[in-house]
């Protein structure tokens, strides 16, 4: 399972990155806090940044468990898929929106993975 925790902490890690890079947005385009909204730019910084937040809530949980039920080695791997993912979305949405295809596709299906091998192992524990 460290290995696990190792790529959960690295997508917290990626997250904290995110968040940084909304910083520095925030400050080039002149976009003064609390405001979410103004130059395209920092809209698409912004969105990346919120975007992983909203995948973190499943991947943190859905991995932790798959780790701990089905396979720590795959719910590693997947992990790893998932950082992967995450930067493939945030460097489409940042060149162009309609870019981010491929990163929210591979998100998708690695949590798809991620959470589909974890009812199953602890259905499977549950039912030993």
């Amino acid at each position: 399972m460290s290995w696990v925790a190792g790529v959960i902490l690295l997508a917290l890690a990626e997250y904290l990155v995110l968040a940084a890079l909304v910083g520095r947005a925030r400050t080039k385009y002149a976009v003064a806090a609390p405001a979410v909204t103004g130059h395209p730019m920092f809209e698409r910084h912004f969105r990346v940044h919120q975007n992983t937040l909203e995948q973190l809530i499943v991947f943190v949980p859905a991995a932790w468990l798959f780790g701990e039920y089905l396979s720590p080695s795959w719910a590693a791997i997947l992990g790893v898929l998932f950082l992967v993912a995450r930067i493939l979305y945030a460097a489409g949405y940042l060149r162009a929106p309609e870019r981010r295809g491929p990163g929210a596709g591979l998100t998708f299906l690695t949590q798809s993975i991620l959470v589909l091998g974890a009812l199953y192992g602890v259905a499977r524990s549950l039912l030993s």
